[in-house]
């Protein structure tokens, strides 16, 4: 299964060579990350995914409305950025662990797939 590419700096589409959007995963020709690089694209684009913003299907996303705009309860960010990534197909483990300094909140999520690939999302 491949999903499209991304540019990691912006988390943003990119294209291959030939000027086609790039994809990654299983079936990806010379591609060295594989299943945990698709997967972790995966759960950052659902995890960056405000709560109803998809057009096909409104119940994905994070309830930014309940983080945002004040000091954040990083156990309810950290549960609810682990529940959006375990809802990726094929995961079967996630933690999110975060970290509130200077009005920022920072840091990874980590996942494992049903083969035993991990992956690591920095956010």
């Amino acid at each position: 299964m491949d999903t499209v590419a991304l540019d990691y700096s912006l988390w943003d589409l990119t294209v291959d060579q030939y000027g086609n959007w790039a994809t990654v995963g299983d079936a990806t020709p010379g591609d060295s990350t594989g299943p945990a690089m698709r997967m972790a694209q995966d759960v950052a684009t659902r995890c960056l995914t405000w709560y109803g913003e998809l057009y096909y299907d409104t119940t994905q996303g994070i309830r930014y409305s309940n983080i945002l705009g004040q000091a954040p309860n990083l156990t309810l960010v950290q549960n609810s950025f682990t529940t959006q990534a375990l809802k990726v197909s094929d995961v079967v483990q996630a933690t999110a662990d975060f970290t509130f300094a200077n009005r920022t909140v920072s840091g990874t999520i980590t996942t494992t797939d049903i083969s035993g690939n991990s992956s690591q999302v920095l956010l």
